[in-house]
């Protein structure tokens, strides 16, 4: 393999390794996704009217879906 070539296969594993998942940790682990049976809806800051300070990181409301 020339020069060339494992110029190529270094930038190929790079890429990859930078799409790779390294876990979850954080607030971000703890928010929830939809399902079949619930409707997640994510609220950007302007639209969260009436939170309290303490309930600020409330930024989702969960919906059942009915059948």
């Amino acid at each position: 393999m020339n020069l060339r070539g494992l110029l190529l296969l270094f930038l190929v594993t790079v890429t990859l390794a930078g799409c790779a998942t390294h876990g979850c940790s954080g607030y971000s682990c703890k928010r929830p996704d939809s399902n079949d049976r619930e409707l997640v809806i994510w609220w950007p800051p302007d639209m969260r009217q009436g939170i309290d300070e303490r309930d600020h990181e409330q930024d989702f409301t969960v919906v059942p879906l009915k059948d």
